[in-house]
């Protein structure tokens, strides 16, 4: 199991819901707390497996990744739950774990682009109106990136990419 202390803040959700889409340096301050996390939680062997808005909290110190439920090793196997449904959050899932693909340290990172898009614009990349939609456009169609510029949709580009060994 995986313990961590109390961390005081409004999740991306509630902060994006209530305040509109956070200003682009904002949303590399989170991009860097977050690929920090990300690197210390891979480093441990483990992947996340349901990186979403709704499990960071905005924090004074930074952002702080939540909700290790579903956290598993990262030997390549843990994409399924016992009874074969794929497990993490339509529209943040990436491929390889809508597909009960082995799951890796990539799908974390698949899954932080579409939050930091989120973050960004207030929307999913992959918008729809039912988890068959998302989970369909997520595997098979690009992120609507249009309403970034520059670098910041460069990195989102990099995040999403439909090859997990990019």
């Amino acid at each position: 199991w995986v313990a961590t202390g109390y961390a005081a803040g409004p999740s991306l959700t509630e902060a994006v819901r209530d305040g509109g889409p956070l200003p682009e340096h904002s949303v590399r301050v989170l991009g860097a707390g977050l690929a920090e996390a990300l690197a210390h939680v891979h480093g441990l062997g483990l992947v996340h497996r349901d990186v979403k808005p709704s499990n960071v909290l905005l924090t004074l110190d930074g952002p702080r990744l939540i909700d290790f439920g579903i956290a598993r090793a990262t030997d390549g196997t843990a994409s399924l739950t016992s009874t074969g449904v794929s497990i993490g959050s339509p529209g943040y899932m990436s491929p390889e774990q809508i597909l009960g693909k082995g799951v890796t340290g990539a799908a974390d990172v698949f899954s932080l682009g579409a939050v930091l898009v989120y973050g960004a614009t207030g929307e999913s990349p992959f918008p729809g109106d039912s988890s068959a939609a998302l989970l369909y456009k997520v595997v098979h169609e690009q992120p609507e990136l249009g309403a970034l510029r520059g670098e910041l949709r460069d990195l989102a580009a990099a995040c999403l990419a439909k090859d997990a060994s990019a």
